[in-house]
């Protein structure tokens, strides 16, 4: 593969262009001359080498030919492109006015704002100022009468704007632009820095950089050369990236096809982390001047660093660039010398071929009679290695094997031999194993079963297979499917034993039919909690429309009020129910666990629960590190209620409770929960002190109504379910154990290494959420949820019309156009929500929807939005809700 090599300088540090490709063979091969000439290594020292180590004299005159062809290529290698400023003599002292100095003694300190992600020449690593601006710095603070105190921020963009806003005094490295300017003077510049262009390897190079302008060029949003190269080169098709690691990565990727950067930025990223993949593929004609950038609102500023500018030497400018830029790029090669070398090495290259044909006839001639011999010896080896491979197979076989003797009874009946995985599996030793029976380890073999199988191999049955249960040494047993072959030699009858252990096998069956078990449980409950779903719509709407408009002193408020609560506690256990239905889980956020415990023990619902249950105390232990995870908050806090009553109500009237988080990486399946993806977990642990589950209720207790507690008086008997199904949905796992005489909750959430946490607030004051008058077009088969969707919307201020299926909506659209529809997901007979919406974007692409419905998010829903439905609303209806859900659509 061809590619531009960057290799690192033995010389004065310098950076080289005008490169051309070389091939990464002949690349290393000139690397290892250039190190060799630093030593002063000769021809003549290379050949003494070779001739130690290989006795190929071709090899040794192409070596000797190539040193002179390195020598030829190192010759215009060093051509000066990073460049100081001129030579300033003096010393490191600085003079300053009086007027300076006062000024200085009122300022008392000057802050600067840097580039936080720009190596070699700067960065913020661990809150400190690294890179060559920072060694000037250093200088110039050595010289300040002041402190100069760097401030922190996270891109040049947040840089930029501090420095408008005057929370900074200068910038340590800039060029001025027209619209810095504005705020900024600029001193003389101290750093002269090539521009270049970064591409793949198999890019050739591109000696006209400004002809580009049919391929996208990535460069740092806010760097002021992006604005200079848009003016100077407007055809120029420039993509504005966060970050020198994001441009190169985005060409890395084929997503840009080069990224703009100065030529130290540029090798020092690729060396960093593109080594093989990037390559310096052109070069602009400009430099880069930068200087320090001061406030112009206080003009003194820029005369003291000027000064200071000035006092550092040539020496320490050297010395800065020897420290961080230190690279080298091969130039173009001399041709003609390289077809003159090739030419010698062809010439020598014959006349060593013509001495190895020679020798190889004499060589063929021995391999002749050798191979002769290997045949013969081959031959007397076969049976051997036969024997000695089929003996290493089986001893090492995953599998354990029993050599048996068979007997006309089972007493007569004993084990042979044995590989290493029966032993290990049985808990004997080989000797041990050998003086046993088949009886002794098979605990369901009898005298009259071996004499059954007696009578079947009779029939010329040699093989067979059985599940049978096996006992260790020490005494356990473990269930096994046994495979049998059976086979004569010399008269004697014996028979291989092939036995697994299928104990691990069982409890994962188990547990799949218990999966499957609940999700048809689930399925059943979806079914059930969307038909109820539209009748508590009624239940919980009309009363709160009802309370609205009458007064606050009439007599009926408190019976509706009753009525209203009523019907959100049954809506709240139809929630319940959805959670049962797999996959249904409301939208998920970014969230931290650790803040999701606190809210729920800072709530009133855990508030009140702990003044019924004062004497028992709360531990809680969170991983200040904790990673967040991608989750639905309304059934984390769920899981949270439901398990924390759960250790309330079991540990009585006095008792301790524990909570813990902590990060955890699986790199193997967990023996409890085989079907755990491997990868980073979040761990909530929740634990108490009382009496604890008996193990036989243990694989029981996720099942439905499967509690232990009296019905109607604890609950619902749907918590743990709840739970169960919450964690499944999220793609982890729960595991329920008893552990040193306490009961233990684990839920294994999947992390993610996003750092955003989701931030949604909600309108509080009706009034906020009312219409202008839009027209919204209700589509609902239900006669009741259509006259409440109208009546909730008419009271917020929006022109309301209802159809009863998807059909007449695809009509409605035809002759008229709503702001927005309200669209039902399930709707019988005809076509449902989604293939509605399909219709009716045929008819008016972009129409704005709000997709509705009693179960919750289906496949059907998912599809929807992919279309361009907005969030799902859950029946019922609330006021609150469907106002700010339309508000939000049609914004």
């Amino acid at each position: 593969m061809s590619s531009e090599k960057l290799t690192n300088s033995y010389s004065s540090p310098t950076l080289i262009n005008n490169t051309h490709n070389i091939s990464l063979p002949g690349y290393n091969f000139l690397h290892c001359i250039s190190t060799a000439r630093q030593f002063n290594f000769t021809p003549i020292y290379w050949i003494v080498i070779l001739r130690k180590t290989d006795h190929n004299l071709l090899l040794v005159f192409s070596f000797t030919l190539l040193w002179i062809l390195g020598s030829a290529f190192f010759t215009s290698v060093n051509a000066q492109e990073v460049v100081v400023t001129k030579e300033n003599t003096q010393s490191a002292s600085l003079t300053l006015t009086d007027e300076e100095r006062t000024f200085l003694e009122k300022k008392k300190q000057i802050t600067m704002c840097i580039d936080p992600d720009w190596m070699p020449l700067e960065k913020i690593e661990d809150d400190k100022h690294v890179g060559m601006t920072a060694d000037y710095m250093t200088l110039i603070r050595k010289i300040l009468p002041v402190p100069l105190v760097m401030v922190p921020t996270r891109t040049w963009t947040e840089s930029i704007d501090y420095a408008m806003a005057r929370k900074c005094d200068i910038f340590s490295l800039a060029m001025p632009t027209p619209e810095r300017e504005a705020y900024m003077d600029f001193t003389r510049p101290y750093l002269h820095i090539p521009l270049v262009m970064v591409a793949k390897m198999d890019r050739p190079f591109v000696d006209d950089i400004t002809a580009i302008t049919d391929q996208k060029l990535g460069v740092v949003k806010g760097y002021a050369f992006g604005e200079l190269l848009q003016t100077r080169y407007p055809k120029m098709q420039i993509v504005k990236v966060a970050n020198v690691d994001t441009g190169l990565q985005q060409v890395a990727e084929g997503k840009l096809d080069g990224f703009i950067e100065t030529l130290a930025t540029a090798a020092y990223s690729i060396q960093q982390s593109f080594p093989t993949e990037l390559k310096v593929a052109g070069k602009f004609d400009e430099r880069w001047e930068l200087g320090v950038a001061t406030r112009n609102d206080e003009p003194l500023l820029l005369s003291i660093f000027e000064k200071a500018i000035a006092s550092i030497d040539r020496e320490e400018h050297q010395r800065i660039l020897n420290r961080w830029i230190s690279v080298k790029f091969e130039q173009g090669r001399d041709l003609k010398i390289l077809w003159q070398a090739m030419i010698l090495v062809g010439i020598g290259v014959a006349l060593l071929l013509y001495r190895n044909f020679t020798l190889g006839r004499y060589t063929r001639q021995l391999q002749e009679q050798n191979q002769q011999i290997s045949h013969q010896s081959k031959q007397l080896q076969q049976a051997e290695r036969k024997l000695l491979f089929t003996q290493y197979a089986v001893d090492s076989c995953a599998f354990p094997i029993l050599w048996v003797e068979k007997g006309k009874t089972l007493a007569e009946t004993h084990i042979i031999n044995a590989n290493k995985a029966s032993t290990d599996l049985l808990g004997y030793s080989h000797d041990e194993l050998c003086t046993l029976g088949i009886g002794d380890i098979d605990t369901e073999l009898t005298e009259e079963l071996w004499q059954e199988g007696l009578l079947k191999s009779s029939h010329d049955q040699i093989s067979s297979s059985m599940r049978r249960t096996h006992r260790r040494k020490d005494g356990s047993t473990f269930p096994v499917d046994i495979f049998v072959s059976s086979f004569d030699y010399h008269g004697m009858e014996y028979q291989f034993f092939f036995f697994l252990d299928v104990s691990r096998e069982k409890a994962m069956l188990e547990k799949l039919h218990r999966s499957m078990k609940m999700e048809m449980i689930g399925m059943m409950a979806g079914g059930v909690a969307h038909d109820l779903n539209n009748i508590l719509s009624g239940i919980v709407t009309y009363p709160e429309l009802l309370l609205m408009k009458i007064p606050e002193e009439s007599d009926l408020r408190k019976p509706l009020e009753v009525i209203r609560d009523a019907g959100k506690r049954a809506a709240a256990v139809v929630a319940d129910l959805l959670t049962m239905a797999r996959g249904v889980a409301a939208a998920r956020e970014n969230a931290n666990m650790n803040i999701l415990i606190q809210s729920y023990l800072n709530s009133p619902e855990y508030q009140q629960m702990h003044s019924h249950h004062q004497a028992v105390e709360c531990t809680v232990d969170l991983d200040p590190e904790l990673l967040n995870i991608s989750c639905s908050p309304v059934h984390i806090n769920k899981c949270l209620m439901n398990l924390i009553t759960n250790a309330t109500e079991a540990v009585g009237e006095k008792g301790h409770i524990w909570i813990a988080t902590r990060n955890c990486s699986l790199d193997q399946p967990l023996e409890q929960a085989q079907f755990l993806d491997k990868g980073e977990y979040v761990l909530l642990s929740i634990s108490d002190d009382g009496p604890g589950i008996k193990e036989d209720d243990l694989a029981h207790i996720f099942e439905p109504f499967y509690s232990k507690k009296v019905m109607g008086k604890s609950g619902t008997g749907l918590g743990l379910t709840v739970v169960w199904n919450s964690v499944q949905d999220h793609g982890g796992t729960v595991l329920a154990e008893n552990i040193e005489g306490k009961t233990v909750f684990t839920l294994y959430f999947p992390a993610t290494r996003s750092k955003e946490i989701t931030d949604k607030t909600e309108a509080q004051n009706i009034v906020q959420l009312q219409g202008n008058g839009e027209k919204i077009l209700i589509v609902d088969d239900e006669e009741q949820q259509r006259d409440i969707a109208e009546k909730l919307l008419t009271f917020l201020g929006y022109k309301v019309d209802c159809v009863e299926s998807g059909e007449k909506a695809v009509e409605y659209v035809r002759m008229k156009k709503p702001d927005l529809i309200l669209l039902d997901m399930i709707m019988n007979p005809g076509m449902n929500g989604r293939r509605a919406y399909e219709e009716i974007c045929k008819i008016r692409p972009g129409q704005k929807a709000i997709v509705t419905s009693g179960f919750s998010e289906n496949e059907e829903v998912k599809k929807a939005q992919t279309l361009g439905a907005r969030a799902l609303i859950k029946k019922p209806y609330t006021l609150r809700q469907i106002g700010l859900a339309v508000q939000e659509a049609l914004s």
